[in-house]
This record gives structure tokens, C-alpha cells and sequence, in this order.
């Protein structure tokens, strides 16, 4: 069953409100009717109360707030691993994220201490590679050129028989058909700020120039990740000779070429310094933040291979950040940068929970998500601890997160609060405390948020007989 709409047929416009109020339970009271027409209107009217998809994690341990250190995924030990950054000091630290905490590592060597290097883990080799980066912030000095590997416990030098040259704040991903790191532009000397257009790999053994097809030009600080889907690197921004850029290319290593895409409706804005990674539960490139000509950014992207969808607001503005992609939560997570208080702060962007709900007459009912929400797919939701004399509840959908509205003195609902916006309702019924909801078929925009929360029928809990369920949300995905 699909969500119900008023005078709107499935699947509906993007951003209508409703105005009317909950499909209305057969085994219910008159009263319920009531209820959540005036459930409906708080909703609607705290609606311009709007956070951002993105949600803050306060991990007991932590590094300390840094810019432009190296982040990406270690899948031996399922953790990201972040190495370096300046503080505004110089360090050499290696962390560890598993999705809860962060872990300060103590390999027995490690690489000098350096900012603006990037990470790729070589899924062939199983270790994470490293190359070059800055020793400094005073403009002398020459970028680093070193490789260096990571297998889990240690960093290891390695020892090609080439390599890229100086250089650091370069475009970088892991080309998973291929099986080597791919690097793009960056600058090869701090004093001189000059960029450069080269296009290097590295396989595990030595780096080696490519001589392409095209080329994005000479850029520094460009936001790069690669879209097995595609087969493809996807390379955004950055600052070339003519300055900040918008344009979006790809590149296919198998033909060694470079094309710019035609990316129809919106995109984001000229920058440098944004951050990008591969989403691979939604199959979607993540762009967070950068910088324009009046500053740090604040704005989220994501990028289909053919589209970019504007994201809602992370909330802080900020550049120079490590951004990478966990899969054992199947989020995307940002830490560090420059631009605000955020440098030191850990944030997830993805598919999640939302608050909490109320205890009912069976507990804290509950409400989560069988696997992500993708285009064209079924999408099951499931619901436990509902009072199991009805199993009964009403799923509300919205495109709008809400601050956790009380919805104690407002309806006689003490300990309830309510996270979504309501645009679009459905009942569901099920047995012995527990229901399920399987939408068919996913329809709408790859890009597209959704916020769901249940209201469970629970007769003489409250005033209103009703307990609500946590919320969660979802990301629409291909």
C-alpha cells in the first residue's frame, strides 16, 4: 500500500503539504479523528522548525579538531581511518572510527607528520594507501612524495620505483575495477601555489602517468570519488587558472579519457575545497561543504551520475574536511575542516534514528527499516511493541524533520514528541504487538529525504490514547 494523499494520485509532487488529517482506523474511536487533526496541524505549523539530514555524534573519545587530515574506510578492522591534519600543529596521529567511538592507534612506524594527503584503501591489496601531503603551514618547504601503506596494525613504507612527484590537496579515489588509486591535480609547491592537470595510478607497485583524452585543466583542491555503477571517477571543483570552478567530469580508465557532463537543472556552485565520497548504499556521490569567493560552504549534494540533488543544510559551513563512507552503518561521516566549531566535531549523514519513543502498554515502540530506500525497490518498515490487543498504527511520512515537538502540553501525549512533518499517512494492522509496512515499489527523485514516525494505537495511556515510535530517515537511492 502506498502512503494516502489529499487530491494527489501516487506518486505525488515533491513538497505537498497536507492539510487534512490521518486515515482514520476502523477499530478505532471517534475520537482518534480528533486527535490527529490536531496532531496534523502542530505538524504542519513547526514545520519551518527545519534540521538538517545531517546529525552530530558525541563519541566518548575523539581527536582533536584538525584541518584537512586523511580519512577513508579500513574494511580489515570495518573502522574508517583517519591519519594526520594540522591542529593547527602538525601531527602524525592515526584513529580509528568504528561508527560509536573513535580509538587513537599506536602502530610501530608511522608516517612524518603532514595535512592535505589523501587516503584510498586498496581493496585488492587489503591496505590503505597514503601519499604525499605538507609538513608545514609556513609557505616554504616542498610537498611530501612518499608512499606509505596501512595494513590494519602498521604503516608501511613503500618502496615504487616511481612516484607522482610534490604534492598535496590533490583529487583522489580508489578505482575498484581496476584495482589501483587514481590522483588528480593538486598543488606540487606551497611558496608558488602552483596546480597542476596530471592524471597519476598507482597499482601496488609503482605510480605511472597517464597521458588522457582531455583534462579538467590545472586544478588544486578538487573533490574527487569513484562510482563503481559508473565505472567511472567523479571529479568536482576545485581552482585552476582561471579560478573556482563548477564543472563535473568523469573519468574512464579503461579508455584513459576525461569528459565534462552536461549536468541538467541545478549543481552546486563554483568551489574548492569540498570533500566527496561514494555512498554504496544509495549509490549516490556525496559533496559536502568547500569554499567560494565569500567563504566556507554549508551545503550537501549528491550526485546520481547524471544529476545532482541538493541535500538539506549541514547546518555549519566548512572546508577542508575529511569525508568518508562507513558501511557497517551506512553513513556518510565528516570530521574535522576550517570554518567553524565543527573542526573537532563528528557528524553522519545518511539513512538513521531519530529520537526516541514513548513508553506504551508494551514498552518503547519501535520502528526501523529492513534495508535502505531505493528507486524502483520495495521498502519495508517494521514495528514492534505496539499494544497487542490491536497492533495498530498509523505511519506518518514527511519531507521535513522536526525538533522533536512536545507533544505532552500540546495533546495530552506527556513523554511523546514528534520528528517528521506529516505528508502522507497509512494505517497498517498487525499481530501480537508487531506490523510491517512493504511499499512495493520505491517512486520519486533519487535525493529525495524521507521522515517516518509511527502513531500506535494504545488505548488509556494517555490522553489520547496514542504513543508515537522513534523516527527514522532515508535517503532515496538507485
Amino acid at each position: 500500500m502506498a502512503p494516502r494523499f489529499a487530491g494527489s494520485s501516487w506518486p505525488f509532487r515533491r513538497k505537498r503539504r497536507l492539510a487534512g488529517t490521518l486515515h482514520r482506523f476502523s477499530i478505532m474511536r471517534p475520537t482518534i479523528q480528533t486527535l490527529t487533526a490536531r496532531a496534523a496541524a502542530v505538524l504542519l505549523a513547526s514545520s519551518s522548525l527545519l534540521l538538517a539530514q545531517w546529525a552530530q555524534r558525541t563519541p566518548a573519545t575523539s581527536p582533536s579538531a584538525r584541518f584537512s587530515p586523511a580519512m577513508t574506510f579500513d574494511p580489515s578492522g570495518a573502522n574508517l581511518l583517519l591519519f594526520g591534519g594540522g591542529t593547527p600543529l602538525i601531527n602524525a596521529e592515526t584513529w580509528t572510527y568504528d561508527g560509536s567511538n573513535w580509538t587513537q592507534q599506536s602502530p610501530g612506524t608511522s608516517p612524518s607528520a603532514r595535512w592535505g594527503g589523501q587516503l584510498v584503501h586498496d581493496a585488492l591489496r587489503g591496505v590503505t594507501v597514503l601519499y604525499g601531503g605538507l609538513a608545514t603551514n609556513i609557505s616554504v618547504g616542498a610537498p611530501n612524495s612518499d608512499t606509505w601503506e596501512y595494513n590494519g596494525t602498521t604503516w608501511v613504507a613503500a618502496a615504487p620505483t616511481a612516484n607522482a612527484g610534490p604534492r598535496y590537496l590533490y583529487g583522489a579515489c580508489y578505482d575498484l575495477l581496476r584495482s589501483r588509486m587514481v590522483v588528480y591535480g593538486g598543488y606540487t609547491s606551497q611558496l608558488l601555489g602552483s596546480n597542476n592537470n596530471q592524471t597519476w595510478e598507482y597499482e601496488g607497485t609503482t605510480w605511472t602517468q597517464i597521458t588522457t583524452t582531455g583534462n579538467p585543466g590545472a586544478l588544486g583542491r578538487p573533490a574527487m570519488c569513484y562510482h563503481p555503477v559508473l565505472g567511472k571517477a567523479v571529479l568536482f571543483g576545485g581552482d585552476g587558472f582561471a579560478g573556482l570552478t563548477d564543472a563535473t567530469w568523469l573519468y574512464d580508465g579503461f579508455a584513459g579519457t576525461w569528459t565534462q557532463v552536461a549536468i541538467p537543472g541545478s549543481k552546486p556552485s563554483a568551489r574548492n575545497a569540498a570533500s566527496m565520497v561514494y555512498d554504496s548504499v544509495r549509490n549516490l556521490c556525496v559533496l559536502s561543504g568547500g569554499q567560494d569567493a565569500n567563504g566556507a560552504l554549508s551545503d550537501t549534494w549528491t550526485f546520481d551520475g547524471t544529476r545532482w540533488t541538493q541535500q538539506p543544510n549541514m547546518g555549519e559551513a566548512v572546508r577542508d574536511h575529511a569525508l568518508a563512507f562507513l558501511p557497517t552503518i551506512g553513513k556518510t561521516v565528516k570530521f574535522g575542516g576550517r570554518g567553524g566549531p565543527n573542526s573537532g566535531q563528528t557528524w553522519e549523514f545518511g539513512s538513521g534514528v531519530l529520537g526516541v519513543g514513548c513508553p506504551g502498554s508494551n514498552g518503547v515502540p519501535q520502528l526501523s527499516q529492513a534495508a535502505a530506500m531505493k528507486l524502483g525497490q520495495s521498502y519495508t518498515l517494521n514495528l514492534t511493541n505496539l499494544n497487542p490487543t490491536f497492533s495498530a498504527a498509523a505511519l506518518v511520512f514527511g519531507f521535513t524533520q522536526l525538533p522533536g515537538v512536545d507533544l505532552g502540553p500540546l495533546l495530552n501525549m506527556p513523554g511523546c514528541f514528534a520528528f517528521t512533518t506529516l505528508d502522507a499517512s497509512t494505517s497498517v494492522f498487525g499481530a501480537g504487538g508487531s506490523a510491517a509496512f512493504v511499499w512495493p515499489s520505491i517512486a520519486g527523485m533519487v535525493g529525495d529525504n524521507w521522515y517516518t514516525q509511527a502513531a500506535c494505537l494504545d488505548p488509556g495511556v494517555n490522553g489520547f490514547d496514542l504513543t508515537v515510535s522513534n523516527a527514522i530517515f532515508a535517503t532515496i537511492g538507485d
